[in-house]
């Protein structure tokens, strides 16, 4: 009887204690979920606000127009597209980060899987717009150019992109009914939280933007924009020489730009450079098009152009031809490293520098720039 009684007030006591524990938290917990609840609704907005911009653009891409460079109409899609992925991989991270220490209930998880489904969604939205004109996501602070510069390998029909659109705007529709549920769940808590909503699918949900049915609609609609077509423009928009040319000799250099791009002829007067085994140029060449350009080759040829009856250079100083290949976004420029080649005091040379153009580009101005050059004797 004496150790069922010392069982019994055992149990007691420890049953008091854990109620004691439990009453004494209460206020705890009301305040760290008090306090997720409020953090969580300020990123609820934040992606409210992503949401509204992307709704915006995917609105008004069909009708984008190219605007003076770099601001064309794939230039300010893909940017709009990076800028939402990159937003709502934020929001998602912040959603995982908020949950330390947990709030009541199942809270936490349920925000987070709708930031997670918004998140990979909106990258799969790009993947799909980017795959269907031959777009890449654009280097991130710190990477390398050549990291995002290359064009999409897979393209894929309109009515593939079609079927994906739709896909990823189920997505956000969904993403709205879990942030509604987890609106719901916040006010059933003891206080309730009230929140705002999180939409990006309002009503009527057939007529909205980045819903299944008007994202459907929009591959179509990107697919015959004119200003959405890839435009290619190569242009050497600066060359210099190496020596330099003497300041009476004539004009060592040459620039242009995107607007209205110009090629060089040489004329009757050569540039004349100080005595030198070697002549070289230093190049600039830009991807003035709207899309990326890989696999680019750019030369420097350097033949001898002496007058008629000149005794030719020694073999070994007739100049030559070096190339190298680069990488550019839309946008970009390169000054690829071309070595020198062998030139001869009291001799001409004519020297070309010429740029590869993709088979889409139609206008060559701006892709090759000569020198007639006299070694100094």
């Amino acid at each position: 009887m004496l150790i069922a009684l010392a069982a019994t007030v055992t149990v007691v006591l420890v049953a008091g204690s854990l109620l004691a524990i439990h009453t004494q938290s209460t206020g705890y917990r009301s305040a760290t979920t008090a306090g997720y609840v409020a953090l969580a609704d300020r990123s609820g907005q934040a992606s409210s606000a992503t949401g509204a911009r992307l709704a915006k653009l995917m609105t008004d891409a069909p009708s984008l127009t190219n605007a003076a460079f770099p601001n064309t109409a794939r230039g300010v899609l893909q940017q709009g597209l990076d800028a939402a992925v990159l937003d709502t991989q934020v929001q998602a991270r912040q959603a995982r980060n908020l949950a330390s220490p947990p709030p009541q209930g199942d809270l936490s998880s349920q925000f987070t899987r709708v930031m997670e489904l918004r998140a990979s969604a909106t990258e799969a939205l790009r993947t799909t717009i980017d795959q269907l004109l031959g777009m890449q996501p654009l280097p991130g602070a710190g990477e390398p150019s050549s990291a995002a510069t290359a064009a999409q390998d897979t393209l894929i029909s309109a009515d593939q992109a079609s079927s994906e659109l739709a896909a990823e705007g189920r997505s956000f529709e969904l993403a709205d009914a879990g942030f509604r549920a987890w609106r719901a769940s916040a006010a059933a808590l003891h206080p309730p939280a009230r929140l705002h909503a999180s939409v990006w699918v309002p009503a009527p949900v057939a007529e909205a933007p980045l819903g299944s049915a008007s994202l459907g609609a929009t591959a179509a609609a990107l697919a015959s924009s004119s200003a959405l077509v890839p435009f290619h423009h190569l242009v050497i928009t600066a060359v210099g020489l190496s020596p330099p040319a003497v300041p009476t000799g004539g004009v060592g250099t040459v620039s242009t730009s995107c607007v209205d791009p110009a090629s060089t002829v040489p004329g009757a007067t050569p540039t004349v450079v100080p005595p030198t085994t070697t002549l070289s140029a230093l190049v600039s060449v830009t991807n003035c098009g709207n899309v990326p350009e890989r696999g680019v080759t750019v030369s420097v040829t350097v033949a001898v152009a002496d007058p008629v009856g000149t005794t030719p250079p020694p073999a070994g100083l007739r100049g030559g031809r070096v190339p190298a290949v680069v990488v550019l976004a839309s946008g970009s420029s390169s000054a690829p490293t071309l070595g020198p080649l062998p030139v001869g005091a009291g001799h001409r040379y004519l020297l070309t520098v010429a740029v590869s153009l993709p088979a889409g580009q139609q206008d060559p101005a701006g892709s090759t720039q000569q020198f007639l050059v006299e070694v100094t004797g």
